[in-house]
C-alpha cells in the first residue's frame, strides 16, 4: 500500500512539473512573439522562474514601459546571474533611469560603456549649450486614453489614439490597436475631435501621419495585418502607406514600395520642399535597431533609401523624425546619455546631410519616453508626446532663446552683518537631483549658473555657524540674474548653552559638570541626563562636529591621568553614539593634566581649584 501511495505522489509531482513546464514554454513563446502583456501574465503565474525567464519577465515589463516592475525583476535576474549581455545591461540601466535612480544607472552604464558616466551632470552641461528652451504643457491630461504623434493638418492636428474600444487588443500592450483621430488643441484641451475619415483606419495600428502643404496627400504608418516568421518569432512589421484626398474623401490607400514584409519602415516626415521623405527603419545594414533614412520622391515613385549616417544614428533606437521649415531634423533616441527612455534630439542641416545630433535638454526631456516632436520654428511653438504621466499624452510647447541665468548672492553674519568669506554654498536642483558647490569670496559673494523654469535650494554652511537654506524659483524672464542674501547665525549667538570660551576662544557647549566614579570611566545616570542635552543639540544641527575633551587634576602619575582621561572621553563618545549620533561627527580626546584651568604654580591647588581642573569640555569643531 505504501508503494502505491509513493507512486501516486511521484506521478502527481511529475504532473505538476509538466504543467509548470508547459506554462513556462507558453510564456517564452509569447515573449518571443512580442506579446508582452500576455507573456507577463504567463510568467507571473509561475511560482518560481529561472534566471533566463526572470530576465524575460523584466524585459517584458521594460517593453510595455513599466519601469518600476522592470527594475524589480532585473534586480532578481542579476542576483541569479550577473553575466548578462551588454544589451541587457543597457535595458536595466534605462529602466533605472526611468525610475530616477541615476546613481545605479550610472554604475551600470559605466560598466557597459567602459567610460565614467554621470547622466545628470552631463545633462546640466548640455542644458547650457542648447539654443532653445522649451516650456511643455500636457494636453487633455484627464483622458483615460493614450494619445500621441500629433501632425499638422488644416488648422487641426491628427494624432494616434487607442480610444476605440471596439478594436482588437494589441498583444504587446494588452490595449486596443491605434487609430488616427483629428481635433483642435486649445490650451490644455483637445476639442472637436473625431475619428479620421476615409479608408485609413483598420483593425491594425495606424499612427504618425504627415500631410503635404496643399492637404491633398498624406503618408502614415500602419502595422501589417500579416504575421511573418523572423528569427523564429512571429512579427507584424510596420509599413508606410500613402492616401489621397479625392472628392473630399481620403482614398487610394497604397503601401509605399520602400515598405517590407520582413522589417519595419515607419514614422514618415517630409522635407520643406516635399521632395524627400524621411522615415525610421530597422532594415539590414543600419547602425542600430532602428535608424533614420531618407528617400527621394520622384513623382509617383521613390528612389533608394539612404541612411542618414553616424552623425544622426547610433547603435540604439532612432525614431519619429521631423523636418522643420528651416530644414532642422528632430527625432527621438534612447541612447545611453539620455535621461531615460526616448529623449528628443536635433541635428542641423549640413550640405545634403546633417551635423552631429545633440540632446534638446531637460527643459523638454524627462526620465520617461519623450518623442514625436513637431515644431513651427518661426512661431516658436509645437507639439511633442511623452508618457511621463504613465500614459502617452500630447504636449504643446513654446520655445524661447536659451539665455544664461545666474543666482548671485552674499553670505553675511546675521548679528554683525559682516560678510562671511570661506562659507560653502551648495545649490541643489530637486527635479534632477544635481548639486553644485562653491566657496564664498572675501566679500562673502557667490554665484551659480542655473536654468529657467526651475526650483533650486541654496544652502550655506560654515564652521561654528548654523546652516541656512533658501528656496529659489527661477522663472523665464528678461532679467536673467536673481539676487539673494543668506544670513548665518553663529551657534554662540543662537543657542543658550553654546558660548565662546574666554580662556581659549573656542566655541563650546556648556553643560553641567559630568562626574565619574573614582578611577572609573563608565557614564553614570546623572551624567547621561546631562549628555542628552548635547545629543539633542547635535540632532538639531546634523552638520555639527564636536570634540569631547576629558581633563584630570594634577594629582597622580602623568601617564595614569592621560590614560584615564582618554577612557573617560571615549566612554562619553560611545554614549553619545548610542543615542543615534554618527561616530564620524565626534572626536574623543584625553588631555590628562596637560591643560589645567588652574596651573597652581606653587604646586598645591585648593580642592576647589582641583575640582575646576577635573572637567569635560565639548568644543564645536564645525
Amino acid at each position: 500500500m505504501k508503494n502505491y501511495t509513493l507512486l501516486f505522489i511521484l506521478l502527481a509531482v511529475c504532473q505538476v512539473g509538466l504543467s509548470q513546464s508547459k506554462t513556462l514554454e507558453k510564456a517564452n513563446k509569447l515573449f518571443a512573439n512580442q506579446a508582452y502583456a500576455e507573456a507577463i501574465e504567463a510568467y507571473t503565474a509561475e511560482e518560481e522562474l529561472d534566471a533566463d525567464a526572470t530576465l524575460n519577465l523584466a524585459d517584458a515589463y521594460y517593453y510595455i514601459a513599466d519601469a518600476e516592475k522592470a527594475v524589480q525583476y532585473y534586480d532578481q535576474a542579476w542576483e541569479l546571474n550577473e553575466g548578462r549581455s551588454p544589451e541587457a545591461h543597457f535595458r536595466y540601466a534605462d529602466a533605472l533611469k526611468s525610475n530616477k535612480d541615476y546613481d545605479r544607472a550610472n554604475a551600470i552604464l559605466t560598466n557597459y560603456t567602459g567610460t565614467n558616466v554621470d547622466i545628470l551632470k552631463a545633462m546640466e552641461a548640455n542644458d547650457l549649450e542648447v539654443s532653445q528652451f522649451f516650456m511643455p504643457q500636457v494636453v487633455d491630461a484627464a483622458s483615460a486614453y493614450d494619445d500621441f504623434g500629433a501632425a499638422y493638418y488644416d488648422r487641426q492636428v491628427v494624432f494616434a489614439s487607442n480610444r476605440n474600444a471596439s478594436r482588437p487588443l494589441y498583444p504587446w500592450t494588452g490595449k486596443p490597436y491605434l487609430d488616427l483621430y483629428y481635433g483642435k488643441i486649445s490650451g490644455s484641451a483637445i476639442t472637436d475631435e473625431g475619428e479620421f475619415p476615409g479608408a485609413i483606419n483598420t483593425d491594425t495600428h495606424e499612427s504618425n501621419a504627415v500631410f503635404t502643404s496643399d492637404g491633398q496627400k498624406m503618408y502614415f504608418t500602419r502595422t501589417s495585418d500579416k504575421f511573418k516568421k523572423v528569427d523564429g518569432a512571429k512579427v507584424a512589421p510596420l509599413q508606410l502607406f500613402s492616401a489621397e484626398l479625392i472628392a473630399g474623401k481620403w482614398d487610394n490607400v497604397q503601401m509605399l514600395p520602400i515598405s517590407s514584409d520582413v522589417y519595419s519602415v515607419a514614422h514618415p516626415a517630409l522635407s520643406a520642399d516635399e521632395n524627400t521623405l524621411y522615415f525610421s527603419s530597422d532594415m539590414p545594414g543600419g547602425y542600430g535597431s532602428f535608424d533614420i533614412y531618407k528617400v527621394s520622391i520622384e513623382g509617383e515613385s521613390f528612389g533608394t533609401p539612404v541612411n542618414l549616417g553616424e552623425n544622426v544614428n547610433s547603435d540604439k533606437l532612432e525614431q519619429f523624425p521631423y523636418i522643420s521649415e528651416n530644414g532642422n531634423l528632430y527625432f527621438a533616441s534612447n541612447r545611453a546619455e539620455g535621461l531615460g527612455g526616448l529623449d528628443l534630439y536635433s541635428s542641423d542641416p549640413q550640405g545634403d546631410s546633417f551635423a552631429e545630433a545633440y540632446n534638446l535638454g531637460s527643459s523638454i526631456n524627462s526620465n520617461a519616453d519623450d518623442f514625436a516632436l513637431i515644431i513651427k520654428e518661426r512661431q516658436g511653438s509645437g507639439f511633442m508626446s511623452s508618457n511621463r504621466t504613465g500614459k502617452d499624452k500630447i504636449y504643446s510647447f513654446e520655445t524661447f532663446p536659451n539665455l544664461n541665468y545666474q543666482i548671485i548672492g552674499n553670505v553675511d553674519d546675521k548679528k554683525t552683518l559682516e560678510p562671511l568669506p570661506g562659507a560653502e554654498v551648495t545649490l541643489y536642483r530637486p527635479s534632477t537631483g544635481t548639486t553644485q558647490k562653491t566657496i564664498t569670496e572675501a566679500d562673502g559673494s557667490f554665484k551659480f549658473e542655473v536654468r529657467p523654469n526651475s526650483l533650486y535650494m541654496v544652502k550655506a554652511s560654515k564652521a561654528l555657524y548654523a546652516p541656512v537654506e533658501k528656496e529659489v524659483k527661477i522663472e523665464y524672464a528678461q532679467n536673467t540674474k536673481t539676487l539673494i542674501k543668506l544670513q548665518m547665525s553663529a551657534y554662540a549667538d543662537t543657542e543658550d548653552i553654546v558660548a565662546v570660551n574666554d580662556r581659549n576662544q573656542l566655541t563650546q557647549v556648556n553643560l553641567e559638570k559630568i562626574y565619574f566614579d573614582f578611577d572609573k570611566a563608565n557614564i553614570r545616570p546623572d551624567a547621561a541626563t546631562t549628555l542628552d542635552k548635547l545629543v539633542a543639540l547635535m540632532k538639531k544641527y546634523p552638520e555639527m562636529n564636536v570634540e569631547v575633551a576629558s581633563h584630570t587634576d594634577q594629582r597622580g602619575a602623568d601617564d595614569y591621568n592621560l590614560r584615564l582621561s582618554q577612557r573617560r572621553a571615549q566612554s562619553t563618545v560611545d554614549y553619545i553614539v548610542s543615542k543615534g549620533i554618527d561616530r564620524s561627527r565626534l572626536k574623543a580626546q584625553g588631555y590628562g593634566e596637560q591643560d589645567p584651568i588652574n596651573a597652581c604654580p606653587s604646586g598645591d591647588c585648593t580642592e576647589e581649584q582641583y575640582d575646576e581642573n577635573r572637567r569635560s569640555e565639548f568644543t564645536i569643531l564645525k
